[in-house]
């Protein structure tokens, strides 16, 4: 028998069955921040001895939280921490982290993003290729490959023949129905991630990504082999499961509600507000783990030093305090200050590029395909009782196409 909104509020857990249904859990969301800022709950959040921990409802308190790092470390706590080896940027404090992110931030630089659209472009165009003719395919293709596509081929320096292997072994450690599958696939993409340094250190000297993280000294050494693979597996995730699921909500919502769907087409002006609020409703991923590193006080809350936080993006985004009619997506909201990538030390490093793969992959779908519309004797998959959110398959139809090759 399915849980009320308040027992959810009580013990969130966000994996629970419950959870498959989008708007009940906002409406979870709805009643945690009614009572508290601050939520407590002994579910284990990313690992089974994590234990409990509170959860940062309210968009301030997320703010906050964020923004304080001397309080709230990235570091995770022995019991909590995350099946990934070594130094890793996300689990680092400035000003080692500021560091290792100064190693990466040219790969992700506005110039950079610039000079791959067309690259972006073609990769989308070619995904669309493959079912345009017929007049019905699944966008949930274009959402989950062209993000894995684009950054091995043009940023990590894997092959393009890794990526659905990579996409199943990511999703599945993240959102994996127990913890020994969830262990299995992490052990599965470790290996794989490792196979794919030690090959990069045999090979001659490149310019992607893995191999400048083989060769980046940071306070005058190099970084271990183990900081290396963590790093590099990082960004395999970062880089496809977040972007995957926002662009796949954002698919799903323009096939079932065509007035929005033609009006970005009339306005392509408001496309980049669009982007925005697609990110902020979506609700790609709802808790990143903070661990307190002295007592300290927010918002009448007292933390005590080694307990854990996790910081709800999902929940800041629809809190009304913050935006007004939260609820609803808003395709020109104009004031969207969202949490979507973070804030503060730790926000998003490949933000530049989800948003440009975003924008780019609802351009093409629109300007191919201008009428898709959800089938209708066909069910979209929503995955929903997991720590990243969005839809697996979103079966279309539209007017039939020609392809650009």
């Amino acid at each position: 028998m399915p849980k009320s909104r308040e027992e959810h509020a009580a013990q969130w857990d966000l994996r629970h069955e419950d959870f498959n249904d989008n708007d009940f859990l906002y409406d979870v969301y709805d009643v945690m921040r009614a009572k508290s800022a601050f939520a407590y709950t002994d579910t284990p959040f990313l690992t089974p001895d994590a234990g409990g921990s509170w959860v940062a409802v309210s968009y301030s308190a997320c703010a906050a939280i964020l923004k304080d790092w001397e309080h709230f470390s990235s570091n995770p706590t022995p019991q909590g921490a995350e099946q990934l080896p070594g130094d890793i940027v996300i689990t680092l404090d400035p000003p080692r982290q500021q560091k290792f992110r100064k190693v990466l931030n040219p790969y992700f630089s506005p110039g950079r993003m610039q000079q791959l659209q067309p690259e972006i472009r073609s990769e989308t165009d070619k995904l669309i290729d493959e079912f345009i003719e017929s007049g019905a395919g699944d966008l949930a293709e274009v959402a989950w490959r062209q993000p894995g596509i684009v950054f091995f081929k043009y940023l990590l320096g894997m092959p393009v023949g890794d990526v659905p292997l990579c996409i199943e072994l990511t999703d599945t450690a993240l959102n994996g129905a127990t913890e020994d599958v969830r262990s299995a696939a992490w052990g599965g993409l470790y290996q794989h991630i490792t196979d794919a340094v030690v090959a990069h250190s045999e090979a001659p000297p490149t310019d992607d990504m893995i191999d400048v993280l083989l060769n980046a000294e940071i306070d005058g050494q190099k970084l271990a082999f183990q900081d290396v693979v963590g790093n590099a597996m990082l960004l395999v995730q970062a880089g496809l499961e977040t972007t995957a699921n926002a662009m796949s909500f954002a698919f799903h919502y323009l096939a079932t509600h065509p007035d929005e769907r033609d009006r970005l087409i009339r306005e392509p002006e408001i496309m980049p507000y669009a982007i925005e609020e697609f990110i902020r409703f979506a609700g790609s991923i709802h808790g990143i783990p903070r661990t307190v590193t002295r007592d300290v006080e927010l918002e009448g809350h007292t933390f005590h030093a080694g307990e854990s936080v996790q910081v709800n993006y999902a929940s800041a985004n629809r809190d009304a305090a913050e935006f007004p009619q939260p609820e609803r997506c808003a395709l020109d909201r104009r004031q969207n200050r969202h949490l979507g990538f973070g804030a503060g030390v730790h926000r998003c490093l490949g933000s530049n590029l989800a948003r440009l793969e975003f924008r780019i992959g609802v351009e093409q779908v629109l300007a191919r395909m201008p009428d898709f519309t959800l089938v209708t004797d066909t069910e979209a998959k929503f995955h929903g009782n997991s720590v990243t959110r969005g839809y697996r398959t979103v079966p279309v139809t539209f007017t039939p196409g020609n392809r650009t090759c």
